[in-house]
């Protein structure tokens, strides 16, 4: 039985050929780019927790965003963000063109106004009339 000498990723990068690292970076993109969410949380060592915290939630409503099946781009955005990266959104065409969206992938630039508050009858009762 042969041993196996362990050793840090960057220690057998260096012995690989550029051909081998490129193959590697390539499955690792492949690889990466069909993560559910908990797997890229693991991934970039983080804890339910911590992502809670930072999104200023519950360790439970980080567990539901991670098993969603659909979301608002806005939830996404924010729990990609907590983890360090950015979300990006584009298209792919059949023809293999890919287009950014823009509006979609970053929060607006403004700040919305809310309108003021309309102030409610009391039921029943008329305003006097000086």
């Amino acid at each position: 039985m042969s041993e196996y000498k362990l050793m840090k990723w960057s220690e057998l990068r260096a012995t690989m050929s550029p051909e081998a690292i490129a193959r590697v970076d390539a499955r690792f993109k492949q690889t990466m780019s069909r993560l559910r969410l908990s797997d890229i949380r693991e991934a970039v060592g983080r804890t339910q927790v911590e992502i809670a915290r930072d999104l200023d939630l519950g360790q439970g409503s980080v567990s539901k965003i991670e098993r969603a099946a659909d979301m608002y781009l806005s939830t996404l955005r924010r729990y990609i963000e907590a983890l360090g990266g950015e979300l990006v959104v584009s298209a792919k065409f059949p023809e293999g063109t890919v287009v950014a969206i823009e509006n979609l992938s970053s929060p607006a630039k403004k700040a919305r106004r809310r309108a003021p508050a309309k102030k409610k009858a009391v039921k029943g009762r008329r305003a006097k009339r000086g």
